[in-house]
């Protein structure tokens, strides 16, 4: 089959933190190798990196209409000659380029921006899903119909699990143009420790850990976390790894709480070092109101921890209830505390939903990935139909 010209327009990449830079440059990276023709225009700071394919990168020091703007300008010339735009996040710049230059545009929606936003600035306070029934300010409004155009824009939509094609179908777009390809992990670019007491010793850590790893956002649920730990066992503890924005809210919360020797706070961690804080770790826990379909449960299960995570989003198309996870309502505190203390006071149930949750990872399959991804690309770019 005939190599493609892609461009992939982003408003994250590596080396930033979380599951979107990860998944793009081992995508970039292996098309690269499959001998396709890559480019990439992201915003961040410089970084000295000797990547495979060219990345233009625009500061995030810009005021947003400027940075908007340096983004659609670096991404008119490289559109130019590509096959293909592959837009995550910040769709508007692109969406609004190829207005004139009319390039087959695939979009991956790994989320609501315009909830998100919302949240962020204190526009809202209700979750995702009412979110997308109420009507709101004018300002919102504006964000969500900006949205709307530019997912509107696409001719192929990937979301990452069938809850968040059921988010992107209710904008009144077509879901015949909506691909569920799930998140997947490749094994081979996860190095875990050989225990958990090489874990613990090569990261300076002592005892039994909850873990939850994330970017310090409200819909986290990192507070709920730690107003659990009181009903853990004697001896345990909750290990937060990363940062955000919530993260001095959450320090004072555990301050007050008196519990600075019972939480702790990793701050940013390169990226390599977070499956030596899952192999250090007995459980992991994601008390998220909102996931379209989280990486590091993935890569959780992957570690083989047992995991409690919420029944929302994408999250109940990875952990089926007791049987390789326990999932809890979002909202319900009691329930997350009751899990917590059930799974870290009984040994064989953790056992057996960790032995449960390496089998699960298989799954998900980073080839089965790329070989759908791919043939979205060629479907958008050709006409051509993807394997079911």
């Amino acid at each position: 089959m005939a190599p493609l010209r892609i461009l992939i327009v982003t408003g994250t990449f590596h080396p930033e933190a979380g599951g979107p830079p990860r998944y793009l440059l081992n995508l970039a990276t292996d098309l690269t190798r499959a001998g396709h023709a890559v480019s990439v225009v992201t915003f961040g700071e410089p970084f000295e990196h000797e990547y495979p394919f060219p990345v233009k990168r625009i500061s995030r020091r810009w005021p947003v209409p400027v940075r908007l703007a340096l983004m659609a300008f670096a991404v008119v010339p490289r559109a130019v000659t590509a096959d293909l735009l592959y837009v995550n996040d910040y769709g508007l710049p692109p969406a609004i380029v190829n207005l004139s230059l009319r390039k087959p545009l695939v979009m991956k929606i790994v989320g609501d921006f315009a909830w998100e936003w919302s949240v962020r600035h204190g526009r809202v306070t209700e979750n995702i899903d009412d979110f997308q029934l109420h009507s709101h300010s004018a300002e919102v409004t504006l964000l969500k119909g900006m949205q709307r155009f530019y997912t509107w824009r696409a001719d192929r939509i990937i979301t990452p699990s069938s809850y968040l094609k059921g988010i992107v179908s209710g904008w009144g777009i077509d879901a015949g143009k909506v691909r569920v390809v799930t998140n997947a992990i490749d094994p081979a670019k996860f190095s875990f420790p050989e225990s958990r007491e090489a874990a613990q010793k090569q990261l300076g850590l002592e005892g039994r850990f909850v873990v939850t790893v994330a970017r310090l956002t409200p819909w986290k649920g990192v507070d709920a976390l730690i107003r659990c730990v009181p009903r853990l066992p004697e001896g345990w503890k909750l290990l937060v790894v990363g940062d955000g924005p919530e993260r001095a809210r959450l320090e004072e919360q555990s301050r007050a709480a008196g519990l600075t020797q019972r939480v702790i706070f990793t701050g940013e961690v390169a990226q390599n070092t977070v499956p030596a804080y899952m192999r250090a770790s007995d459980i992991f826990a994601l008390y998220t109101g909102y996931e379209g379909l989280s990486h590091v449960l993935l890569e959780a299960q992957l570690a083989g921890l047992p995991s409690v995570a919420t029944r929302k989003g994408g999250n109940p198309e990875v952990i089926r209830d007791g049987e390789n996870g326990l999932l809890v309502e979002y909202g319900n505190e009691e329930s997350l505390a009751a899990a917590l203390a059930r799974l870290s006071g009984d040994e064989a149930l953790r056992t057996r939903l960790a032995d449960n949750a390496r089998r699960a990872a298989v799954e998900f399959d980073w080839s089965r990935l790329f070989e759908k991804t791919t043939a979205v690309f060629r479907e958008a770019a050709f006409g051509e139909n993807p394997p079911a």
